[in-house]
């Protein structure tokens, strides 16, 4: 097909610079001591509760999936 930039199997080119899913990160690290914590049975006051973990790696999941702080791009 004419005008098809794919019908060689080619991909496109990544864009430049260094990108990564910060809030995704800290959500994943918020549920990972939050396992830790139920797994150990550990008793935590109620700010540091696995609950509230929980409740912020959600939020942090929400913000990375609606876009919001979801690529840095490292400048040279």
């Amino acid at each position: 097909m004419p005008g098809n930039h794919f019908s060689r199997g080619r991909l496109p080119r990544p864009i430049r610079g260094s990108k990564k899913g910060m809030l995704a990160v800290i959500a994943a690290i918020l549920f990972g001591i939050a396992w830790v914590i139920n797994a150990t049975g550990t008793v935590t006051n109620a700010w540091f509760s696995v609950t509230g973990l929980m409740l912020l790696g959600l939020a942090f999941l929400a913000l990375h999936q609606a876009g919001i702080g979801s690529a840095w791009v490292r400048r040279r």
